[in-house]
């Protein structure tokens, strides 16, 4: 009986000591050695004012960066958050998937330089402005929009949900059927078999037919008032002139016949700008994304001092840009790929930001 425990100790230990320490120590001292960045998690560190290093983030992670001066990665279907990596699995041909990409091409696409659609005025004409143009030449455009459409209506109306209370949009469709009380009677006669109370998302529909017949022309859209007390406070209030307009019309727009020449007329947009990666955490661009008007143009309209500046501040960052660009397994396959937060991290040394003018 000793023999045995004792023969069973001995391996017990000899096991925890070769797969708990020895393995994971030979695997620690091999990746330090031969992968020193990747297996200290690709951390960059920068120096503030104060000397002392800070991890500005991980080169193997992608993070949001926002502002016009920098460049945007792909979007994330986990909003950046390394704990919840994945993607969106929505099917290329998905309601869910088209109308993403819908909101985010109406509110940024451009018309190519020189086109017919753009016009020679010094300041050339956008589609965000056709958008509009062809949005009141409708009086109940937003009608037949809520009524047509089956996923961006209901997002619209449960957009800024939280606390288990609705954002601006919900509260406001609330206080709507509360002033119109017609649309609830409306709402139950379509669902007699629904004894619930309807949420701002099952009377989105009659929301904006009752709207459009107040404000013809006009959308709801999220304003900033100054109140008496200096502060500000968001609103909703009838606007011709919205993001929320390109964003949400952009699909139909270009769906029209009447629009054709102005779609062929599109700036083309990378294809990895709109869409996620399988984890939502990829912190590469395409070097073709980097450099189309979408985003070199933008980042050094800011970076540039004056407009006098902007040519040359772009050429020199389209040459950072491919300087640091890469191709996976050196060059086997794919295309050329860029690192954002290199990328940025290195536009801020070499094209700062120019001085706020007086």
């Amino acid at each position: 009986m000793k023999n045995h425990l004792r023969g069973n100790l001995f391996l017990l230990l000899f096991t925890v000591g070769i797969c708990c320490v020895l393995y994971p120590l030979t695997l620690y001292v091999i990746g330090r050695g031969l992968f020193p960045t990747a297996t200290s998690g690709g951390l960059v560190n920068e120096k503030g004012e104060d000397t002392k290093e800070s991890a500005r983030g991980s080169r193997l992670i992608a993070q949001p960066f926002t502002n016009d001066e920098y460049f945007w990665p792909r979007p994330s279907a986990a909003s950046y958050n390394a704990t919840a990596s994945g993607g969106s699995n929505l099917g290329s041909n998905n309601p869910k998937l088209r109308d993403r990409v819908a909101q985010q091409l109406g509110p940024m696409l451009m018309y190519k330089k020189g086109s017919r659609s753009a016009g020679n005025a010094s300041e050339p004409r956008t589609p965000q402005q056709d958008i509009e143009e062809w949005f009141a030449a409708v009086p109940d455009r937003a009608a037949s929009w809520a009524s047509d459409m089956s996923v961006g209506p209901a997002n619209w109306a449960k957009a800024d949900l939280a606390n288990d209370k609705y954002g601006l949009q919900g509260e406001y469709i609330l206080q709507w059927a509360k002033d119109h009380p017609e649309i609830i009677q409306e709402w139950k006669n379509a669902n007699a078999d629904k004894t619930d109370d309807p949420k701002p998302e099952d009377m989105v529909s009659q929301f904006f037919a009752s709207f459009a017949k107040v404000h013809p022309k006009k959308w709801p859209g999220v304003v900033e008032v100054k109140l008496p007390d200096g502060k500000t406070e968001k609103k909703i209030e009838p606007v011709s002139s919205d993001s929320a307009i390109h964003a949400n019309f952009f699909d139909l727009w270009l769906s029209d016949p009447a629009n054709k020449d102005k779609a062929a007329d599109l700036e083309t947009v990378p294809v990895d700008m709109v869409t996620t990666s399988g984890s939502g955490l990829d912190p590469d661009i395409t070097r073709r994304n980097a450099l189309s008007v979408y985003q070199l143009d933008r980042v050094a309209r800011k970076r540039a001092a004056s407009p006098a500046e902007f040519e040359k501040v772009k050429k020199g960052i389209a040459d950072l840009v491919v300087a640091k660009s890469f191709t996976p397994l050196s060059g086997l396959i794919g295309e050329p790929l860029v690192n954002v937060l290199e990328l940025n991290i290195e536009l801020d040394q070499k094209f700062p930001l120019p001085a706020p003018a007086p």
